[in-house]
């Protein structure tokens, strides 16, 4: 077993890099798109009713900036692994889990707004509503989205892979809106 640690390692500092630059600018335009709309439902099927051109890009950009963040979370994992891999195998886990939750939502939204392109507003509306509460396995993993941030930041202030302010600015994903709408 190879316990070098400048070895291969997956998926590696450029694509990780990379990530990790392209993903939060994703996000952030996703999220500047639909800022000057109420951010929950019913109001997000409104504004695309109104604006469907704008919060389809808004959505269809945040949702590619949460699929293109894995490997930049990866890289991280990795280096917070080298000194703290507790914290990096947490915070990496549920972030990952968190991702992958993020993406359903994601399905969940296109949906909705489908529904509001093929019926109408009020029928959507009503749909959507009726819908809410139903269980799914992936509400399980509302802690993880929570929490994994918070984990990983720990873990990254703790083994010196980000200074304090980069940590906090991390863990401040946690903030981000979750659930469908």
């Amino acid at each position: 077993m190879n316990t070098d640690n400048t070895g291969f390692w997956f998926p590696g500092r450029w694509i990780g890099g990379f990530s990790l630059i392209l993903a939060p600018l994703l996000l952030l335009a996703g999220v500047l798109l639909r800022l000057r709309f109420h951010f929950f439902f019913p109001e997000q099927l409104k504004a695309y009713q109104s604006n469907t051109f704008l919060m389809t890009w808004s959505y269809q950009l945040f949702l590619a900036g949460n699929i293109f963040l894995w490997p930049g979370i990866l890289t991280l994992v990795r280096q917070i692994g080298l000194s703290k891999p507790t914290w990096a195998n947490w915070g990496g886990i549920m972030v990952l889990f968190g991702l992958f939750a993020r993406t359903f939502h994601a399905g969940a939204d296109h949906l909705a707004f489908q529904w509001v392109s093929i019926h109408d507003w009020e029928l959507a509306t009503q749909t959507i509503a009726d819908s809410y509460g139903a269980f799914h396995v992936v509400s399980l993993l509302t802690l993880f989205i929570l929490l994994g941030w918070v984990v990983l930041a720990v873990g990254a202030y703790l083994s010196g892979t980000m200074n304090l302010f980069q940590s906090v600015s991390l863990a401040i994903m946690s903030l981000l809106m979750i659930g469908v709408l």
